[in-house]
């Protein structure tokens, strides 16, 4: 992994052998401002200190299923990473951070909607992960609620199952999904996490909607296609 800025082209680096290709990375600050990268490996996930970027150190590693894809979020304290090898939802509990670096994980693979791998992940202002793409059902997505523990009957509040989504954000009370499979996006109410409503599809230039994401005002939606010389297109969803 590098960091680089606009200022200075390379800050630092640090090297990782023996652990696979590195898929996702996410960032996470603790209580003192000590600033981390969440490092998904085709092996496992590794975080590493870059408080000071030039001299990057691993504090904390954890092999994981062996796969090419995972994807990290964090709420709160903990980081949430999917992937799509087995063993579910890694969750790693952050909290001791920077005391104490002998960090706790657990693996979730959900109890109403069983799942043991998924694409995607995504956390939204509220605190209720979207898990994208798993192997249950047709793969939409599954909707926990993070403010609870995972034991509460409530941590799973529904899914969406109309499509399977690559990718996907939400705002509010609005989720915008790739549909890859199905050639376009989808836009859906989760207003009722129980319930979610299909709103709208809309197909893409290419047919292959990889990813989604809307605009600071809400007024337009951007997505790309997961082809070769494919488009990145906008649309006007005010």
């Amino acid at each position: 992994c590098s960091w680089i800025s606009f200022e200075n082209p390379l800050l630092g680096q640090f090297p990782y052998s023996g652990k696979g290709d590195v898929s996702d990375i996410w960032g996470y600050v603790d209580e003192n401002n000590n600033e981390y990268a969440i490092v998904g490996l085709q092996t496992g996930v590794s975080i590493v200190d870059v408080t000071n970027p030039s001299s990057p150190n691993e504090i904390f590693w954890t092999t994981g299923s062996n796969t090419i894809w995972r994807d990290i979020k964090t709420w709160n304290n903990k980081a949430y990473i999917t992937n799509e090898g087995g063993n579910g939802l890694m969750i790693i509990d952050l909290d001791p951070l920077p005391t104490n670096t002998a960090l706790t994980v657990t693996n979730y693979t959900g109890s109403i909607y069983p799942f043991t791998t998924a694409h995607n992940l995504y956390i939204d202002e509220n605190g209720y992960a979207y898990i994208f793409g798993a192997n249950h059902s047709v793969g939409g997505a599954i909707i926990l609620n993070l403010n609870l523990p995972t034991s509460s009957p409530n941590f799973e509040v529904g899914r969406y199952n109309d499509y399977y989504l690559h990718d996907g954000m939400v705002r509010g009370d609005t989720l915008w999904g790739g549909a890859i499979n199905n050639g376009f996006f989808v836009v859906v109410d989760v207003s009722t996490k129980s319930a979610p409503t299909t709103l709208a599809t809309h197909s893409t230039p290419n047919s292959s909607s990889h990813n989604c994401w809307i605009s600071d005002d809400g007024q337009t939606l951007f997505t790309a296609d997961e082809q070769i010389n494919a488009y990145l297109a906008s649309y006007d969803v005010s």
